[in-house]
């Protein structure tokens, strides 16, 4: 007697096929997708997915980068070392996105594991994890619509670090001829439709993922965001003053 057909798994039964198809998802049914993933957490495939997609975003972005590069070796008067701005800086930088990536990901996490314990939910690091790059997806946006921008006003309009700057935030609304300095300039920056966006996914990832009240959990997510502010503010700030931007 002839054994019986197995039927050959559907696509979307493949894991990064289906992660693939949740870090779409999420931006637009968040509880949906963290409900699916609830008792099984996953985080290293939807990890690598988006190293991947940032590791393209930076090979966009190479030229521009490229060219501030040169303007800070220019300013500091040594001279241009061979290769500074060439295809080996683009490769190496991609090599080292999924670390970049990773280590952002594990201290966010840390971040949220600690607030979501301290207001009762019942959370593991792994699925602060989970959540944390579930957000990722809107900077994935974030850089690709930076990257528009820069294409647009093109890599000869780049004459200093601060060029490189894009913002979709509240610094915005301030009139042109305001001048605050970069720390100030990063946290109003910080305050956009996109970082509410992820402040939302965050909120419903921690009270689907660990049964946090949702007023706790945005009240974690809250918390989260303005560290994550003050942080890159204060990076933006020292790498501006370095860059001479």
């Amino acid at each position: 007697m002839a054994a019986p057909e197995t039927a050959a798994p559907s696509p979307s039964s493949t894991p990064v096929v289906t992660d693939a198809v949740r870090l779409v998802r999420v931006l637009f049914s968040p509880s949906a997708v963290f409900g699916e993933i609830k008792e099984k957490p996953t985080f290293w495939m939807p990890w690598l997915i988006i190293s991947i997609l940032f590791a393209v975003v930076q090979f966009l972005q190479g030229p521009f980068q490229a060219r501030v590069r040169e303007i800070v070796i220019q300013e500091s008067g040594r001279p241009m070392p061979a290769g500074a701005t060439g295809p080996v800086v683009q490769i190496i930088s991609a090599v080292f996105t999924p670390v970049v990536v990773l280590a952002i990901a594990a201290i966010s996490a840390a971040v949220l594991y600690g607030l979501t314990a301290a207001f009762g939910g019942e959370a593991t690091f792994k699925k602060m994890l989970t959540v944390t790059i579930f957000m990722w997806p809107l900077e994935v946006i974030r850089q690709l619509l930076t990257f528009a921008v820069l294409s647009m006003r093109g890599v000869e309009s780049i004459n200093s670090a601060s060029d490189m700057w894009v913002s979709l935030g509240a610094d915005l609304l301030l009139p042109a001829d305001t001048g605050v300095g970069t720390f100030v300039r990063a946290i109003l920056a910080g305050i956009g439709p996109i970082q509410v966006w992820s402040a939302a996914i965050c909120a419903i990832g921690i009270s689907t993922m660990t049964g946090l009240e949702k007023g706790k959990a945005w009240t974690v997510a809250v918390i989260s965001w303005a560290i994550g502010v003050l942080v890159t503010a204060g990076l933006a700030s020292i790498g501006m003053r370095f860059a001479g931007g």
